[in-house]
């Protein structure tokens, strides 16, 4: 319903707060409240701009209709033109439009704040809108486009704060603020661990990229940064890889993204690349980076360079710093499986160090034991007795968690010292619980070994036909919701994500995958 068949304005805005709302929780509410604007005005297209240094960034849009016969880079040049002149003339401006005697358009600033005073008000962006009749050029729908845009500029505004402080946190989180961190001769102090201390001694110096392989919980990553003290490589950063397999997110971690590069990219953002230029940048768990994100990686450590997601320098970026990988998956299996690319390895690896696992060292047990009680407590002076010496390096205890596991046997130790009669800081064998046949926790310290009613080979084969089969059932099922949701949304790709509660560029990448096309959903004339 338009605005002159409707003159109560309160229904509309009720509308557009409800679009912004929503938008909010999937970070696409400059998109909603676009959309929203086009069905309560009866506008044909609807854009916005957010304000960058260079001018005019990456533009939202919102589109319902259009001109018929008009090209669009037409339309694309006068909304440029008018998005430019109110950036200019910070004021509303409206008209008709130039290639249609019948439209007409309204363009308006929005402010940092929703206050006629310039002086605590900053520019935003701009907020267009298209109309097929005069509407654009009426005072009613003048006056309710900039209500909206008072409240969509001020959300804007408070979202980039609060993405600001959030991109502070996500960095101080990255960076290493262990003020109890050991040093390299002292994680390496061990004599089984003298192979270890010698490679990465004759590699400090130089920028060979190292790769730390080894058992989940034998203490990869605390190596990784005590060699980057030890190189003086700093700041340290730290990259948590396989939280997420699209690639635009992960090139905004580890690259950063431009202001507008993508819906909910309403403020800049510096990748993790960039905070630990001439430092170190540990890549944690690299073996989950997904493989089409891989060839990114490849390209920055083979040139130094990279561009932010939405990035528009003629120059690429450049970051000097080291790079030093951990995984506690098999690499070798990985790239025989083409889960991981073999060029990338050996840029990743040029120093390759593999830590083992705690039940190959158990000479060693006993003194990371005191250490770790040491720097836990640094006010006494700890000691294990001889029935908790023989007990932690016990052949039987297989150490699953490694030295993750052994902190964790070790503090309770201490707690149960510290609640018993005596004061002496002094472990005994009655204050451990590792006597079991399996680690603590009762889990398995290894899997189940395979039935041996028939060979390995063919039992992993039938589990594999069996999860193929069910995966099947679900596509099918998946097709059916797919398709039941764009028949209700009329083929409207956004709208269904929104139903679905999915990324729409996620649905795209399911649909193309399921075959399924949404021109069929979409009614004839639209």
């Amino acid at each position: 319903m338009s605005a002159t068949e409707n003159p109560d304005p309160w229904p509309r805005m009720r509308a557009i707060v409800a679009a912004v709302v929503t938008g909010l929780h999937g970070g696409r509410f400059i998109e909603e409240t676009l959309e929203a604007l086009c069905v309560q005005l009866g506008a044909t297209s609807a854009w916005s701009t957010l304000e960058t240094k260079g001018g005019a960034g990456p533009m939202h849009r919102s589109r319902t209709a259009g001109f018929r016969g008009v090209p669009p880079a037409v339309l694309a040049q006068h909304v440029t033109e008018m998005l430019s002149r109110v950036q200019t003339e910070l004021k509303t401006v409206a008209g008709p439009v130039p290639y249609t005697p019948t439209g007409s358009f309204v363009a308006t600033p929005l402010w940092s704040r929703p206050t006629a005073s310039r002086r605590s008000r900053s520019l935003i962006g701009v907020m267009y809108l298209e109309f097929p009749g005069q509407e654009g050029e009426q005072a009613s729908v003048l006056e309710f486009v900039e209500c909206v845009g008072a409240l969509l500029g001020g959300m804007i505004a408070q979202q980039t704060l609060i993405e600001a402080t959030k991109e502070d946190l996500r960095v101080e989180r990255a960076k290493d603020h262990n003020e109890h961190h050991l040093s390299l001769d002292e994680l390496l102090s061990c004599e089984s661990m003298t192979a270890i201390r010698d490679e990465l001694r004759a590699a400090i110096e130089g920028k060979a990229s190292i790769m730390i392989l080894g058992e989940s919980g034998t203490g990869k990553t605390q190596l990784a940064t005590a060699f980057a003290r030890a190189s003086n490589r700093e700041p340290i950063v730290r990259a948590t890889l396989g939280l997420a397999d699209d690639l635009n997110t992960i090139t905004s971690e580890l690259f950063g993204h431009e202001r507008g590069a993508f819906s909910g990219a309403i403020s800049k953002r510096m990748g993790l690349v960039e905070y630990a230029n001439k430092g170190t940048l540990i890549l944690d768990e690299v073996l989950n980076l997904p493989r089409h994100a891989q060839q990114l990686l490849l390209d920055f450590t083979q040139f130094g360079s990279y561009r932010p997601l939405g990035y528009q320098g003629r120059e690429p970026k450049h970051a000097d710093l080291r790079l030093i990988s951990v995984t506690n998956g098999d690499i070798a299996q990985a790239i025989s499986d083409k889960r991981f690319r073999q060029d990338l390895y050996y840029r990743l690896g040029t120093v390759p160090i593999v830590l083992p696992p705690l039940r190959d060292r158990r000479e060693d047990i006993p003194k990371i034991a005191i250490r770790y009680l040491n720097r836990t407590d640094g006010t006494t002076d700890w000691e294990l007795d001889k029935g908790a010496h023989d007990l932690l390096t016990a052949p039987h205890l297989h150490w699953g968690g490694n030295i993750r596991e052994l902190e964790a046997v070790l503090e309770r130790a201490r707690n149960r010292l510290r609640a018993g009669e005596t004061t002496d800081p002094v472990i005994e064998i009655r204050h451990l619980d590792v006597g079991g046949e399996h680690p603590v926790g009762g889990a398995p310290a290894t899997p189940a070994a395979p039935s041996t009613s028939g060979s390995p080979g063919s039992e992993i084969e039938g589990r594999w036909k069996q999860l193929a089969e069910q995966k099947e059932g679900l596509d099918v099922l998946e097709k059916g919701i797919i398709e039941d949701a764009l028949g209700a949304c009329e083929g409207i790709v956004a709208r269904t994500a929104r139903i679905l509660g999915v990324p729409r560029t996620g649905l795209i990448s399911r649909m193309a995958t399921l075959e399924i096309d949404p021109e069929k959903f979409k009614h004839p004339g639209r």
